[in-house]
């Protein structure tokens, strides 16, 4: 097996010293012009690929930055990843992926594994299970955190999150000014601090119409429960004419439902005079814009801008005391 070409070779070809070398790879130093061409032909010509893990190491920085992950499963946080990675590809560093589930014991075992592998921040794609030892942790080894979530109530940390009031708010209002009066809320878990984030918004939205909050038209995301809870709804109050719904899974569920019950899902146009289509805004993926953009509105929360502010931040090692609310934005 050849020999793998090192900084030594460069230098010799050149006809510079190592440091000369050094110092023209990491942008540091005076060097002339007439140096920097000679070391960049001698790059070109030997095929040099320089070992930033090295450089790194003699810095004393990594060019690796961890990433937990509850569920890489769920779509909104698969886009926040995608939002990370693309600003560390631009600045020339490492992604390291890990997934914790549901565990704080599992979350802090991800953050010790990426520590021992030397990473220079961690960006926690969720929103909860963080604990004052993951802190502490962090905090002894210099350790930079950011949460970048759809939404949180943790102190004491830089947080990039959406704004899920907002967004919930902009669908209702967008919805009572096409004519609904009579709207539900469907999906989210009853202990979810996203889902009552986005109820609020959505009363918000129907109090500044004069219109009243009803309890009895929100369903929370209960499988396999799910579609039973939808189609009863529909039954007892047939007059709703338009929901809000809380992921991909609800929304599904929901046309289903109203297929099945022979109703028609679309943007609010008149069937007969005594029936309209059922008019929705899903707070679910970009995925189903494909799937059925003809039939449902869209709230984006936009999860992959959220990922990019928060790279963004960390790897400008910034502390932020009051956190970042990316606007959402309607899609019709």
């Amino acid at each position: 097996m050849a020999r793998k070409t090192t900084i030594h070779d460069v230098a010799k070809y050149a006809n510079v010293s190592v440091t000369t070398v050094s110092l023209a790879l990491s942008g540091k130093g005076r060097i002339s012009d007439v140096t920097t061409q000679k070391i960049n032909e001698a790059i070109h010509q030997l095929g040099y690929i320089r070992n930033k893990n090295a450089a790194n190491l003699r810095s004393g920085q990594s060019a690796m930055i961890g990433v937990i992950v509850k569920d890489i499963r769920d779509p909104f946080y698969a886009s926040i990843i995608t939002g990370i990675n693309e600003i560390l590809t631009q600045q020339g560093y490492v992604m390291f992926l890990t997934q914790s589930g549901n565990e704080q014991t599992a979350l802090l075992q991800c953050a010790n594994s990426l520590i021992e592998q030397g990473v220079s921040g961690i960006i926690l794609c969720l929103g909860e299970l963080i604990t004052d030892e993951l802190k502490i942790v962090a905090d002894r080894q210099s350790i930079p955190l950011i949460i970048a979530a759809q939404s949180s109530n943790i102190d004491n940390m830089t947080i990039v999150r959406s704004d899920n009031r907002l967004g919930a708010k902009l669908a209702t209002e967008y919805l009572i000014n096409k004519g609904h009066r009579q709207i539900g809320y469907l999906g989210g878990r009853m202990d979810s601090l996203t889902r009552a984030e986005r109820l609020a918004g959505f009363a918000d939205g129907l109090f500044k119409h004069g219109l009243k909050f009803k309890a009895e038209w929100t369903v929370s995301h209960e499988q396999p429960e799910e579609l039973a809870d939808f189609e009863q709804l529909l039954k007892l109050h047939p007059n709703i004419s338009a929901f809000l719904c809380h992921d991909s899974s609800t929304t599904l569920s929901l046309m289903l439902t109203v297929s099945k019950l022979g109703r028609a899902l679309g943007k609010g146009r008149m069937i007969s005079y005594f029936e309209h289509q059922i008019e929705v805004f899903s707070f679910g993926t970009q995925a189903e814009i494909y799937i059925a953009k003809n039939l449902i509105n869209y709230i984006d929360n936009q999860p992959m801008e959220i990922g990019r502010q928060a790279a963004d931040i960390l790897l400008q090692n910034t502390q932020i005391s009051t956190p970042i609310v990316i606007k959402p934005e309607l899609i019709i």
